[in-house]
């Protein structure tokens, strides 16, 4: 059997066929539905505040820059998680070498 199905997702009223692993498909179907969502914050909230006509290219690039930054900044806490475990594990392997006999 296949591991692999194609799914349309739909974006910005625009269809988007993707061949994906089974298993990934409520992944991609929560994120297509997350960038919707967030395309629809942008066009709110610009509607009427700028002084030439934003596209849905625009809105999409926000959505990019905003979901990159939020990766980045989970991968930032989570090498400073990592950091201090690695730390901590040292001081308590020092630990046990100097009082566990």
């Amino acid at each position: 059997m296949d591991d692999h199905l194609i799914i349309n997702l739909r974006v910005a009223d625009m269809r988007y066929p993707l061949r994906i692993r089974r298993r990934d498909e409520e992944m991609f179907r929560k994120a297509a539905n997350e960038i919707d969502y967030k395309l629809g914050q942008y066009k709110n909230y610009f509607t009427g505040n700028s002084p030439h006509s934003l596209q849905n290219a625009d809105y999409m690039a926000m959505t990019a820059i905003q979901a990159v930054a939020e990766k980045v900044e989970h991968e930032l806490r989570a090498d400073a998680f990592e950091s201090k475990v690695k730390e901590l594990t040292r001081e308590l392997e020092n630990y046990l070498r100097e009082n566990v006999k």
